[in-house]
């Protein structure tokens, strides 16, 4: 089978796999339709720990979390979900080995081209959020390219935190506050961070098994849900998806406030 049947025989497969998914959540034995978050942000975690539960590199578990993430990001968007954020690295993660960190970059960089091509194929609007000033000259330019090149697409939402921590974006968005010189309130602090032109989030899936956020989205996270699935990312799969989104339908989100009162 050549590459042309090849791509053509998975576009069919994922499209079918994405019309049972969207079955499954709309028809699950009789019950009323899910209701289904309309931001979901994942913390991506348990690479190397897959590699090593796999006897692989830890390289290899980066890798492959990397493809996971697009065929999950698909399969969100193909049950109705509009925006998606992953953390693939984080502030803090510059204290890693300069072999891995130079190996994440150049994953990036390798994978980037893909990536800007899917979006403009698919309206999707893309975000970076994070820090600029650490990362290379290099990798910036391509993301500030592809953040500029989607800035029309409003078919899908999809941002990648990199460079970034929550305490730090605050510390950012304050920084930015005082050199506007703008009043201390609420809308002026989540007009200066990373997400400003983001929808609020609704869930929060956290792969690996550890139940901690890492000050992800520290100001964002106040009434997002929270889903902690044992599975290391690369083995998380669009099923795996459906059932956070199930867990998240059955919560009821109060905000604060009485539902019981109309």
């Amino acid at each position: 089978m050549n590459n042309a049947d090849t791509n053509q025989g998975n576009s069919v497969n994922n499209q079918n796999s994405d019309i049972s998914l969207n079955k499954d959540l709309e028809n699950n034995s009789g019950e009323p339709k899910l209701n289904i978050p309309n931001h979901i942000a994942f913390i991506v975690d348990g690479n190397r720990r897959w590699a090593k539960a796999h006897n692989l590199p830890s390289f290899e578990g980066h890798r492959r979390g990397f493809d996971n993430l697009e065929k999950i990001m698909d399969a969100a968007r193909a049950m109705g979900v509009k925006a998606v954020t992953a953390w693939v690295f984080s502030t803090e993660n510059w204290n890693r080995s300069k072999e891995e960190v130079t190996y994440l970059f150049d994953l990036f960089r390798n994978l980037s081209g893909k990536y800007k091509t899917k979006f403009l194929k698919e309206n999707t609007r893309f975000f970076h959020l994070g820090r600029k000033d650490h990362m290379a000259s290099d990798v910036v330019q391509t993301l500030n390219e592809i953040v500029e090149e989607t800035k029309t697409h409003d078919g899908f939402t999809a941002s990648l935190a990199m460079d970034y921590g929550g305490h730090d974006e605050l510390l950012r968005a304050m920084k930015k506050m005082q050199e506007q010189g703008l009043e201390i309130t609420k809308e002026n602090l989540e007009s200066c961070l990373d997400t400003a032109l983001l929808p609020p989030i609704d869930l929060i899936v956290r792969t690996g098994g550890e139940k901690r956020l890492s000050g992800f989205m520290s100001w964002q996270n106040h009434y997002a849900e929270f889903y902690f699935p044992t599975k290391f990312f690369p083995e998380f799969t669009p099923e795996d998806l459906k059932i956070a989104i199930e867990d998240y339908s059955k919560r009821e989100r109060r905000f604060g406030g009485d539902p019981t009162k109309k």
